[in-house]
């Protein structure tokens, strides 16, 4: 499994002694306090640049900090792309609380074929790759009860649809389940739908790298899961429960003029231009 030498070598790097300068904030993205690059940012950056090429010659990287990305999203529908998020929930790491870890999506030719997603809390990697699933440690998923919470990510500023979408998609959380939780990482949100902590995620308007990682994984653990990719983003409502999925997907749907797909393994990624 070549996706598994990525992990490796991931996981060394959140293991290092050196935790204290990785935590360094570089920079802060667009004003935002919240979007910060840390050094882990950067230093797992190189490390997937670095895997890509030597690893995956003819494979391009989009990530989330190369400065030097002008690449729309539709690219993704041809040639061999290694989508990543270095450091998913930044924020958290920098200021030492919970929450975050590192997630890569292997696609070639609009299929993704293999992902890596590590959480080092949790001392856990998930690795896929030709349908089959390589885990760090016994792992087994689990369902969340009916009245279990929601997983709710949004980007800081919301306008005109999209906000009309929020507040219909919050009456209906409160309406059908706990609420809803937003930590800063919507990889470890995706991770605790994954194991039954949360009745759904929803990843409203998100960018790519922040779920794409997950999608072979969703489908490996049977969870259902619709999805938008288009200028605005990354929009996915996954859960146990398709009642639900339909009917946040509906409000989205009626309120931004948006079509889902739905999200099988071996499919190609369907993108809105």
């Amino acid at each position: 499994m070549k996706l598994l030498t990525l992990a490796a070598h991931v996981c060394a790097v959140f293991s290092s002694n050196d935790t204290g300068m990785l935590r360094t904030v570089q920079k802060v993205k667009n004003d935002k306090a919240r979007d910060v690059v840390t050094s882990l940012d950067q230093r797992l950056h190189d490390i997937a640049a670095c895997y890509v090429q030597n690893h995956l010659p003819g494979c391009k990287l989009m990530s989330e900090e190369d400065e030097n990305m002008s690449s729309s999203v539709s690219v993704l529908g041809r040639g061999e792309w290694l989508v990543v998020d270095p450091l998913d929930g930044s924020h958290n790491y920098a200021l030492t609380m919970p929450g975050y870890g590192f997630m890569s999506a292997h696609v070639i030719e609009g299929k993704v074929e293999g992902s890596v997603v590590v959480l080092p809390e949790h001392g856990l990697y998930f690795v896929l790759e030709a349908d089959e699933l390589l885990v760090s440690q016994p792992f087994a998923c689990s369902t969340a009860t009916p009245s279990g919470s929601v997983y709710y990510a949004y980007p800081p500023k919301f306008e005109g649809a999209g906000l009309e979408s929020r507040s219909k998609l919050t009456e209906l959380i409160d309406n059908r389940t706990s609420g809803f939780y937003r930590y800063g990482s919507a990889c470890v949100g995706l991770y605790n739908l994954i194991r039954g902590k949360h009745y759904a995620f929803i990843g409203h308007c998100i960018r790519i790298w922040d779920a794409l990682a997950y999608f072979p994984l969703l489908d490996h653990f049977g969870i259902s899961a619709s999805y938008h990719i288009g200028r605005s983003g990354l929009t996915l409502i996954a859960s146990s429960n398709q009642g639900f999925i339909e009917e946040a997907c509906g409000i989205i749907a009626q309120t931004e003029n948006t079509v889902f797909s739905l999200l099988t393994r071996g499919d190609k990624l369907v993108i809105s231009k």
